[in-house]
């Protein structure tokens, strides 16, 4: 006897109903419909997101970041402005007050001044100083530089005599002092 094959088993759809091979030839002609609920990867948002939708909230973004960017802006140039009126302010505060001392002020601050003009025009500021202090001086003060002054010059060479004889007397000691150590 001869050993006779199984037979394949009893198929679940019958013929009419369409078969595997029907099935394979007709797949790729079918597209499938996206599923509502499923992920798009790309985007980590829903599969069905419009780009318009996602173009009009990059646009309301966009609008939002402008429209602070403005205010900060506007704020910075108020601020900005505010300030400058300030440094402005204490500009014309410390040239008024600068005048106010140059005007009424002191002999010194006039001495000063007559010196700093003669350097910027090239010629002595100490000469100048010293004729603007002389300007500054009140009509007492004058009189009494006058009078020092000349003692100065009458005792000047009384007082240098006092000197150079002050210094002979401290070596004349030093040289005593220095032979009786030995």
């Amino acid at each position: 006897m001869r050993a006779t094959t199984a037979k394949p088993a009893a198929r679940k759809h019958p013929r009419g109903a369409g078969s595997r091979t029907a099935a394979r030839s007709t797949a790729p002609n079918r597209t499938r419909r996206p599923d509502s609920s499923a992920k798009d990867t790309n985007r980590g948002g829903p599969a069905d997101t419009t780009p318009g939708l996602v173009s009009r909230s990059v646009e309301a973004a966009i609008e939002w970041l402008k429209t602070h960017i403005h205010q900060l802006l506007e704020t910075a140039r108020d601020r900005g402005a505010m300030l400058t009126e300030k440094i402005k302010q204490k500009i014309q505060e410390w040239i008024e007050t600068l005048v106010d001392e140059v005007a009424h002020g002191g002999v010194g601050m006039q001495a000063g001044l007559e010196g700093v003009r003669a350097a910027l025009t090239g010629k002595n500021p100490v000469w100048a100083a010293i004729k603007g202090l002389v300007t500054g001086l009140s009509t007492k003060a004058k009189i009494a530089l006058i009078l020092l002054l000349g003692l100065g010059l009458l005792l000047g060479p009384v007082l240098l005599v006092i000197l150079l004889l002050a210094l002979l007397v401290m070596a004349i000691v030093a040289a005593v002092r220095a032979a009786a150590a030995d």
